[in-house]
């Protein structure tokens, strides 16, 4: 075969360079685009033909081996972007070269070039991983070119396929174990994924549900079925939604959905994801804090009627008075049996009633009592933050608890002091509701033998001095300062005042507001000495 001048980005690494060749022209991955290929065979005529053909061809780079050991020493060094690899050498099978080429993860596509034309042979290359084969001959040389370029393409391809597969798994993966249940359908409305916490929580396994209408599915499982096909996926916030499980349980869930594009065709839309959690227990809270609201609310107005009704009867018993004694005069200077009598036991009698209505009203204002018992001011503060700890930290502010051990008992009624520690923490809640990071909270400690301190404050929108001085007193015309419906802190003063203690508020924009309740000590045998129990 007569010399002909190659390319300068071509060459031909002899049986002699196999183990001390190496390369530094360009790849794939850099400018230029060149094709940097590993022939491995010893027939010295077939590799001089390879070499011929694509040295006429742009971008490519050839190395050459005649056996597996050069190749191996090669492939330590460099990186290839394609393989052609004969079946047979003195040293081995090609075969079994592929196989070690999987087992060390050397990614480089394999073409098998063999003068048999045997089919088994290639399926056996195929099956152990090649990505392509070829039968030595003129007309596949010419080839080359092309094959070598659509096997690198292919391998490419197959790659990036696995590394989707792979990253699919993983997120698959992910999604099982997260605690959040998770729905996917696509944009045709056919459920395609349901993890094993959307099992626990709505009751149906995955192989009932995949492969159903969301409409039918899984959107008729709320009250009210949201919109079969987006459920409201333009909604940037999560939605609260109301669902029937499979064991005809009802719960709450929140809900946020989510739309799936496809990155590797432009975006397109693939479907959807609902990501939903059980808020039920958050829910039913929320009901105990609206009951409990309802409950102050209703206390405040009953105790506003007391005060009200406090003030009347002042104003009516002292003239009532007047009346029943001026009558009862009447009555023993007039003889018996007379008109005049007679419209003083009558003008008597009725005062005696008035009075009586007045004492009825009284008595109907004052909510009834719990039992007076020796008691824990800590264990009914546990109580209290175990009532509205929750919805406090989900309206953003941080709840601090500081309880002091050992702390002498008092002498109290457990529900109504509940309430006062209820009721400021909610207080204190509406003053820190603005979206930003706040600071809550409840502090006790012993003051000496005679008292325990309860504080509980927060660093929100401070009280003006103006509605401070008459904080505890009742507000017929709604919030102060923001806080609550006007009559809460005097309903708190009313029930510390019946458990003969104080309570007082300092608030400054500095620090925030202060609520500090004083409780006096049980005392036993007149000792001064709080009681051990």
């Amino acid at each position: 075969m007569p010399d002909i001048t190659y390319p300068p980005t071509m060459r031909l690494v002899t049986s002699d360079q196999g183990e001390n060749a190496s390369h530094d022209g360009p790849s794939p991955n850099r400018p230029g685009g060149t094709y940097h290929v590993l022939l491995v065979d010893d027939d010295d005529n077939y590799s001089s033909l390879v070499k011929d053909v694509l040295g006429f061809a742009d971008n490519y780079f050839l190395d050459r081996a005649p056996n597996l050991h050069g190749m191996w020493s090669l492939l330590e060094r460099n990186t290839y972007d394609a393989l052609l690899l004969d079946y047979s050498f003195p040293d081995g099978s090609g075969l079994e070269a592929l196989r070690q080429l999987i087992e060390r993860k050397l990614q480089v596509p394999v073409i098998i070039v063999t003068g048999r034309g045997d089919e088994r042979v290639a399926a056996q290359a195929i099956q152990q991983g090649a990505i392509d084969y070829l039968v030595k001959s003129p007309e596949t040389v010419f080839e080359l070119p092309v094959i070598i370029s659509k096997a690198v393409r292919n391998y490419a391809y197959q790659a990036e396929r696995v590394k989707s597969l792979e990253k699919i798994r993983y997120q698959a993966l992910l999604l099982d174990n997260v605690r959040d249940a998770v729905v996917v359908w696509n944009s045709a409305g056919n459920i395609t994924y349901w993890n094993p916490a959307a099992e626990e929580l709505y009751g149906w396994p995955a192989s009932e549900r995949i492969g159903l209408p969301v409409a039918k599915a899984y959107a008729a499982l709320f009250s009210p079925p949201p919109d079969p096909v987006s459920f409201d996926a333009n909604l940037p916030v999560e939605v609260e939604r109301c669902a029937q499980t499979r064991r005809r349980e009802t719960v709450w869930i929140g809900s946020r959905v989510t739309e799936l594009h496809d990155e590797f065709t432009g975006g397109a839309l693939l479907g959807f994801m609902d990501v939903t959690r059980d808020i039920t227990a958050r829910k039913k809270a929320e009901e105990q804090i609206q009951a409990a609201q309802a409950s102050l609310v209703e206390s405040a107005r009953l105790a506003a009627i007391g005060e009200l009704a406090a003030g009347v009867a002042h104003q009516i018993n002292n003239p009532l008075t007047a009346i029943i004694a001026e009558a009862q005069i009447l009555g023993r200077g007039s003889a018996a049996e007379t008109p005049e009598r007679e419209s003083a036991a009558i003008i008597e009698q009725a005062g005696w009633k008035a009075q009586q209505a007045v004492q009825d009203l009284l008595e109907f204002s004052r909510s009834t009592p719990d039992t007076l018992q020796c008691l824990s001011v800590n264990e009914t503060i546990q109580i209290a933050v175990r009532m509205v700890g929750a919805p406090i930290q989900v309206a953003g502010g941080g709840l601090e608890i500081q309880l002091e051990d050992n702390l002498p008992p008092v002498q109290g009624y457990p529900t109504r002091l509940q309430d006062v520690w209820v009721n400021l923490l909610l207080l204190a809640r509406d003053a820190t509701s603005d979206g930003r990071p706040h600071r809550i909270f409840v502090r006790s400690k012993a003051r000496g033998k005679e008292a325990v301190v309860v504080e509980v404050g927060d660093d929100g929108a401070a009280i003006p001095l103006s509605e401070l001085e008459s904080l505890f007193e009742p507000h017929f015309t709604g919030a102060v300062a923001g806080r609550g419906n006007g009559m809460e802190y005097c309903i708190c003063r009313e029930i510390i005042r019946q458990h003969g203690g104080q309570i007082r508020a300092n608030s400054a924009a500095d620090f925030g507001t202060i609520i500090e309740v004083s409780l006096p000590v049980e005392v036993e045998n007149g000792t001064g000495e709080h009681s051990s129990h």
